[in-house]
């Protein structure tokens, strides 16, 4: 006798069908989410209300446009605690990662970001957290701005040293630094945004240039740029150092009581023909002083060909070091 079947749901087999199908679907979901995430991450966390991730607001003008920071925010603590007189443009990434410690724009680029710091960065292993990790401390090899462990998160150092990578590619969030090796693109975008979480501040640049790290590839020297608490001594030193390294002179001056602002990024410039040098692109600001005018003087802006080269470059080019007895400066620190 055939057996009767039963009346309603499904048999075994459209059951394991079904549910196979529905795992499917959710894992895709799940690699789709983490995709999306991980090749944007400033751009997601930063999305305004109108879900542009290009748009661009200036930051004198947060505290009247009110951006909508929690637009693409994945908020993971509950009763977050805010610091103290923070300003209220900030608590939504705050709440989202309380490594937030501010937030860079550089006008005429891409560079629009929040800023972290890991606190348990030390500087000896090397492995600093976001080096290769996101906002979200997700695994991205194009990590996410942050400052360098020593600098005062709230307080501002007297070098404040912002780090971000950079290739080829054009993917990373500090590729376009690479413009401000034009002396024609600093003429129209002389001025940095960087803010804590407490103050807007504007700097000025007043230097760009290039360096290598490596002790081996400059008679022994690397050039200190990422020194965080320079006493006025220092700050003497360092502007020569500085000095003699710029692609061009751009005309603003600088003082040794200055505060100065730091980008740092990958570069390839001393590369010739085999001869690879471990190379950092530096972009350096001071701050806007009271009453001063964010413009500058481009008749100032001149070129400087003959700036200052690691000594295994001129090697490589069959070139004398005009630099090769120059003071090897040594910051001391307050």
């Amino acid at each position: 006798m055939a057996k009767k079947k039963k009346k309603g749901g499904l048999n075994t087999p459209m059951l394991v069908i079904s549910a196979v199908a529905l795992v499917v679907f959710l894992v895709g979901i799940g690699f789709s989410v983490r995709n999306i995430l991980s090749e944007d991450r400033t751009a997601s966390v930063m999305e305004d209300v109108t879900g542009s991730t290009a748009a661009t607001v200036p930051m004198s003008d947060y505290q009247t446009q009110g951006r909508d920071l929690m637009e693409g925010l994945v908020i993971r603590d509950g009763g977050v605690e805010y610091l103290q007189d923070m300003l209220d443009q900030y608590k939504p990434l705050y709440a989202a990662n309380q490594d937030t410690i501010g937030y860079l724009q550089v006008p005429g680029t891409s560079i629009d970001t929040v800023v972290v710091q890991n606190d348990e960065d030390d500087g000896l292993s090397g492995k600093y957290k976001y080096l290769k990790n996101d906002f979200y401390g997700e695994f991205t090899k194009y990590g996410n701005v942050f400052l360098d462990y020593r600098c005062g998160k709230y307080t501002l150092s007297t070098n404040t040293i912002l780090y971000g990578h950079t290739t080829e590619d054009g993917q990373q969030v500090f590729y376009d630094l690479e413009k401000y090796t034009d002396p024609e693109f600093f003429k129209q975008n002389p001025i940095v945004e960087y803010s804590t979480l407490y103050n807007h501040y504007k700097w000025k640049i007043f230097g760009v240039f290039a360096t290598t790290v490596e002790p081996q590839d400059d008679n022994g020297y690397v050039f200190d740029y990422i020194f965080p608490t320079m006493s006025t001594t220092d700050m003497q030193g360092y502007l020569a150092g500085v000095k003699e390294r710029v692609l061009y002179d751009t005309g603003v001056d600088v003082q040794p009581t200055d505060k100065i602002l730091t980008l740092s990024t990958c570069s390839y410039m001393f590369n010739t023909g085999s001869r690879r040098m471990t190379t950092r692109l530096v972009v350096v600001a001071r701050m806007l002083r009271d009453g001063e005018e964010e413009t500058i003087d481009a008749s100032l802006v001149t070129d400087h060909p003959d700036y200052r080269r690691p000594q295994a470059w001129y090697t490589a080019v069959g070139q004398t070091n005009p630099y090769k007895d120059s003071p090897k400066w040594v910051p001391m620190g307050n």
